[in-house]
């Protein structure tokens, strides 16, 4: 029940904030090239987070549960992560960032 919550709040949610039916019925297709492209044109100037709190938002309602987290706190979803889902590039760019905010801590002291 709740991964079919999520997948109609999420088409809800992406055809009201990101693409109209033409461009949604493109990405919803199996090819992943031009559904990532088409994904990374649209949502350049959208703020995820915002999209993010309002899904959870949404998902909340749908299943009657209010939303536990807020926009600042949804980090905290993180710990529930299994690294091996994680895309290798996305690791990639997580790791840099840890080192630089590492190096800077070292900095201010």
């Amino acid at each position: 029940m709740f991964s079919h919550a999520a997948g109609e709040v999420t088409d809800t949610l992406i055809r009201e904030r990101v693409f109209d039916d033409r461009q949604f019925s493109i990405w919803k297709r199996p090819d992943t090239d031009a559904a990532q492209a088409l994904w990374d044109t649209r949502t350049e100037r959208l703020k995820l987070s915002d999209f993010a709190e309002e899904f959870f938002r949404r998902l909340g309602e749908h299943l009657g549960h209010p939303m536990l987290l807020r926009k600042g706190e949804l980090h905290r979803l993180i710990r529930s992560v299994d690294p091996a889902s994680i895309p290798a590039e996305v690791g990639e760019k997580l790791d840099l960032l840890d080192a630089l905010f590492n190096s800077s801590k070292h900095l201010g002291q």
